[in-house]
């Protein structure tokens, strides 16, 4: 975990006071020469958000030993080509055989660490199956589990689900996808009210990403009942001790593409005035 220690360039600092009003904590305030510091106790009060840092217009204020100057420019995205690209957003059931590239799943990893938590909490971790070789894998296990799934189990619908599928030559569980991404949240740093809610976020900006790095992405729900119901399966996913599964998403090149958005209607949005 970063040290919540600040620093603050002297010649730099132009008493601007942005950094103490932006400060979630309240845990700043100025000394006798207008430079900002931790009030007493205030290292302990930091959510180490960094909005110190990322407020200051001239860079002169430095979280965890971390350069001002090593951080992007903040940028803005067109809204229409944001909206079209959630209108755009698929959940893909059909995925080319290939890999995904490695530089896209680094691309993948690095946006992983953007996403908010409740309280900034470093409470999300995250596993990526990143081959097909290691999917197929985690196939079979998963297949041979579900043989396993009795008649009068509640999961037997799933079983019978699959086997159709099997027989059609279609993956149900994972849709022949070459990649998973699994989140789960350590319940014990995560904010009590946001701990079911941390993984979702999470996962729903990297479904946005992965559109835009031309990859698709399907919510698999069966994966995750799957995997609470059979240890077997969730060993595969590599969850950090302490930590408890959130959701799964898979993921690769799609093997079909969308010549249009659907049209959607907003009857369940009212706009209180």
């Amino acid at each position: 975990m970063m040290k919540r220690m600040i620093a603050v360039d002297e010649e730099k600092c132009i008493h601007c006071g942005m950094c103490l009003r932006d400060c979630v904590a309240s845990c700043l305030e100025f000394d006798d020469q207008k430079i900002p510091r931790y009030i007493k106790d205030g290292e302990k009060m930091c959510l180490a958000c960094q909005h110190c840092l990322a407020v200051c217009p001239t860079g002169a204020f430095s979280f965890g030993g971390l350069d001002p100057a090593a951080s992007d420019p903040v940028t803005t995205v067109d809204s229409a080509a944001m909206m079209g690209l959630i209108k755009s957003r698929r959940s893909i059931r059909q995925y080319k055989e290939d890999d995904v590239p490695a530089e896209k799943i680094e691309k993948l990893k690095d946006m992983l660490a953007y996403p908010p938590t409740g309280v900034n909490a470093p409470s999300l971790r995250f596993s990526i199956i990143a081959t097909r070789q290691k999917m197929d894998e985690l196939r079979k296990i998963t297949y041979d589990c579900l043989e396993s799934i009795p008649a009068d189990s509640p999961l037997a619908f799933l079983k019978d689900m699959a086997d159709k599928s099997l027989q059609a030559g279609r993956d149900l569980v994972y849709r022949g996808a070459p990649a998973l991404v699994i989140v789960s949240v350590d319940e014990k740093k995560a904010a009590e009210t946001c701990k079911n809610a941390d993984p979702i976020i999470a996962l729903s900006y990297l479904e946005l990403y992965a559109a835009s790095l031309g990859l698709g992405t399907v919510w698999d729900g069966f994966a995750v009942a799957l995997a609470q119901h059979f240890p077997k399966i969730e060993a595969q996913f590599h969850i950090p001790k302490h930590c408890q599964l959130g959701f799964v998403m898979a993921l690769g090149i799609p093997a079909v593409a969308y010549a249009r958005t659907p049209q959607l209607k907003t009857d369940n949005v009212e706009i209180i005035k």
